[in-house]
């Protein structure tokens, strides 16, 4: 039996999740990797803008002799800091629940394990929530600390959340509707046991 047919015959649970993991894999990866969590504005210290990620501030000013990012990974902040890791608890958390639903729906002794199916449930529901708390804080502290912030007497920069910021949203959130699916596919009988 062929992919296409392994996942034809799964259930309508399992198709839906496999769906929804695949994309918060692709929102998360985007996420982690990019400096879109919060950028200024044009006017920002001359002209050019500032991206902000979780690794790294970044800014399109070109043509210069000094770098145009700066490293955070070891950034004393806590709310940075504990953005960052949760973050990566997130980001670990759908790849490897991604991971298990494939042996779930895919792979000769999993394939049909309600033990599979439970701990990508578990999994999803808990790095979930820990990146959508990230978030959250992400977005809180950065509106306090940064949103309208005056500079001098007649100048404001102005910071706003970004794309990375939405797509890890739209990663936590698709992570725990699949974690709720995968927990009503157990308690409906699609996973009690392993076929062979």
């Amino acid at each position: 039996m062929g992919l296409l047919d392994e996942f034809k015959s799964a259930s309508i649970f399992g198709k839906i999740v496999f769906i929804l993991l695949f994309l918060a894999s692709f929102c998360i990866i985007i996420a982690f990797t990019c400096t879109g969590w919060g950028e200024s504005n044009e006017t920002y210290g001359g002209g050019y803008k500032v991206h902000w990620g979780l690794w790294r501030i970044c800014s399109n000013k070109e043509f210069t002799s000094s770098s145009v990012c700066t490293d955070v990974s070891g950034w004393a902040n806590d709310w940075y800091a504990f953005t960052q890791a949760a973050s990566c608890f997130g980001f670990f958390g759908i790849l490897v629940a991604f991971f298990l639903v494939i042996l779930y729906l895919f792979v000769g002794k999993c394939k049909g394990n309600g033990e599979v199916a439970t701990g990508a449930a578990i999994l999803c529901l808990v790095t979930g929530v820990i990146l959508l708390v990230g978030c959250i804080v992400f977005g809180a502290e950065f509106d306090d600390v940064y949103y309208d912030r005056q500079v001098g007497a007649n100048s404001r920069w102005e910071f706003w959340l970004s794309y990375s910021f939405g797509l890890a949203i739209v990663a936590s959130l698709l992570e725990i509707v699949s974690g709720v699916l995968l927990i009503l596919e157990c308690k409906k009988g699609g996973g009690t046991s392993a076929s062979g």
